[in-house]
């Protein structure tokens, strides 16, 4: 693992932890290998990290003759649940449905507004994702009795390739700049990917190695249409 770092004046008064300031501190680079097992054991390695942490917190408390309500530092660790929000890509779908056709990428079939769900690519269950390069148009019969909490298979992800490439650059891409960003900058920071392949085929690429890897690391079921 390798440091790079650049000294940083901490301002007197309010702080704000925005992206500009955190990378004014420089970049940690952790090779491939040591990520992938960090992803792969966090199950393990976060509960050891929290335990950790809470007996360090009462170390110090006890230096300054303090007591820490137990409850209350295990309260403090704990993570907010992720809630699923798909209304904004559901409405852009929606959008689109009124000016011409809109499909299914599984499958291609036409879809309306009775039959139009908003499915994750990378099932919420297995990774709760609210990017928008993980929300697609699907049949609700194909979304909510097929594919479910299922991976689509390698050969079912690339078949949709231009279904879903196609999707994103209506929905997301030509939208406006404040949407196109997010959405590229939502990719390159939860997929494998640089920032300097963000365009459609690299986001494309990115969620293949990504679903390579959920399946991978969690084995979990495959969904071919």
């Amino acid at each position: 693992m390798k440091a790079l770092r650049t000294p940083v004046r901490c301002p007197v008064g309010p702080l704000f932890l925005d992206e500009a300031y955190l990378r004014a501190f420089g970049e940690i680079l952790v090779p491939i290998h040591l990520w992938r097992a960090l992803a792969r054991y966090d199950v393990w390695i976060e509960p050891a990290l929290v335990a950790e942490w809470a007996r360090l917190m009462n170390r110090y408390a006890d230096g300054q003759g303090r007591v820490l309500d137990p409850g209350t530092v295990a309260r403090a660790m704990e993570w907010a649940e992720p809630a699923r929000e798909v209304g904004f890509a559901r409405r852009i779908a929606l959008g689109l449905l009124e000016a011409g056709p809109l499909h299914c990428v599984w499958t291609g079939t036409r879809l309306s507004v009775r039959s139009l769900d908003v499915d994750h690519c990378m099932p919420w269950s297995a990774w709760p994702c609210e990017d928008l390069w993980n929300l697609m148009p699907a049949d609700r019969s194909v979304n909510q009795r097929l594919k479910r909490d299922r991976l689509p298979s390698a050969g079912a992800l690339a078949a949709a390739r231009d279904g879903i490439v196609a999707w994103w650059e209506a929905a997301y891409v030509r939208r406006n700049a404040a949407v196109s960003s997010r959405f590229f900058a939502e990719a390159c920071s939860s997929l494998p990917i640089p920032p300097t392949d963000a365009e459609l085929d690299g986001v494309f690429d990115g969620v293949a190695a990504r679903r390579m890897s959920l399946h991978a690391d969690q084995q979990i079921a495959e969904w071919a249409p």
